[in-house]
């Protein structure tokens, strides 16, 4: 399999950003939170999404630059704006003020409405953990999963995430959908002719199926069933009831809707850990409490308790040196942005011995 290194990796994301007329401060955004979905093993989530990204940019349906626009709520909490913008910039914004509200209040809320897709919820997370917070953070989506005991989409697979720093510095990091399976592993399943874990999906007349391009024009089930619509039901609330984006359907699909923005919404939290208690005290219990999880025996000896997190830390680190595996996939967006805007593709890059 092919490999990239990663500083040529984000200079073609960045490259191909610019050459569609995205603005620098938004290709930075973009660049960096690419990078990190494959630097993490989180494919579904990088090089692959630029496609679309540009071409949403290019058809003035998500704006670069963006008019971002704050306004304080209270001294804790602020709310952005994001103009219709990348999401990206919008995540990596709130990010940062939440975490400089938690340091200044001992928590930080902010909310976003009028955004668009945020890549992988976790990079906000991990971001919120280097700086010392406990870190939440969630979106809501276009609607394409039934309601517990329903057969129709009403509510996106709304996923959430929560970070935390650790001892040994890669950081608890929870990022799930809650939905049975994620969109994303739906294409997945049918680019490679696949099928859907057994009831995790309905017909468009409410049976189940396990063929993805059946469910496409049905709806995917809840994760856990009434568990996970609840949590749906959560992200909808904080990401796009509170926020003043779009809700449910009125929310748009980044690969269907090609005639207005999609209006997502995002919530994101932090929280001061040394405002709580000093640092070394709580990664001391932290650790402890990691070490209670780990003690436990596993199904499979091959296969240990892992704290969520670690896994993808370990894919982070071990690319960052030999370089990030392309899929045909990745290859295959690469290629086409190369043509569409005359660039190099990231491994012709490497092999003339630029950066």
């Amino acid at each position: 399999m092919q490999k990239i290194l990663t500083n040529a990796h984000r200079k073609f994301i960045f490259d191909a950003s610019l050459a569609a007329g995205i603005a620098p401060s938004d290709a930075e955004a973009v660049a960096d939170g690419l990078l990190w979905a494959d630097l993490h093993g989180r494919l579904e989530y990088g090089l692959i999404r630029l496609p679309n990204l540009i071409e949403r940019v290019c058809r003035g349906l998500t704006h670069s630059p963006a008019r971002m626009a704050w306004t304080t709520i209270s001294p804790a909490a602020h709310q952005l704006d994001a103009g219709q913008g990348l999401g990206f910039t919008a995540g990596k914004l709130a990010t940062e003020r939440a975490v400089e509200l938690a340091h200044t209040q001992g928590i930080g809320v902010v909310t976003v409405k009028h955004s668009s897709h945020y890549g992988a919820a976790a990079y906000y997370c991990e971001q919120a953990a280097q700086a010392g917070c406990i870190g939440f953070t969630c979106t809501n989506a276009f609607p394409k999963v039934a309601p517990f005991n329903g057969t129709s989409p009403v509510l996106g697979t709304n996923p959430l995430a929560f970070g935390c720093p650790t001892l040994d510095g890669r950081p608890v990091l929870v990022d799930l959908a809650t939905s049975a399976v994620a969109g994303s592993a739906v294409r997945k399943a049918e680019g490679c002719r696949a099928n859907l874990p057994p009831e995790a999906a309905l017909d468009a007349r409410g049976k189940p199926t396990s063929d993805p391009l059946v469910a496409a024009s049905g709806a995917l089930l809840p994760a856990a069933g009434a568990k996970g619509y609840g949590l749906a039901l959560m992200v909808e609330i904080l990401s796009g009831v509170l926020t003043g984006a779009g809700v449910a359907k009125d929310v748009g699909s980044l690969f269907q809707t090609w005639d207005r923005p999609v209006d997502v919404g995002h919530f994101f939290f932090a929280i001061d850990i040394e405002k709580f208690m000093p640092m070394d005290k709580f990664l001391a219990r932290l650790n402890i409490l990691s070490a209670w999880v780990k003690s436990s025996p596993a199904i499979n000896a091959a296969d240990p308790v892992r704290i969520p997190g670690e896994i993808r830390a370990d894919y982070a680190t071990r690319y960052a040196s030999e370089g990030v595996p392309y899929t045909e996939a990745m290859e295959g967006a690469a290629r086409m942005l190369a043509k569409q805007f005359s660039l190099q593709a990231p491994w012709e890059t490497r092999a003339s011995g630029s950066d």
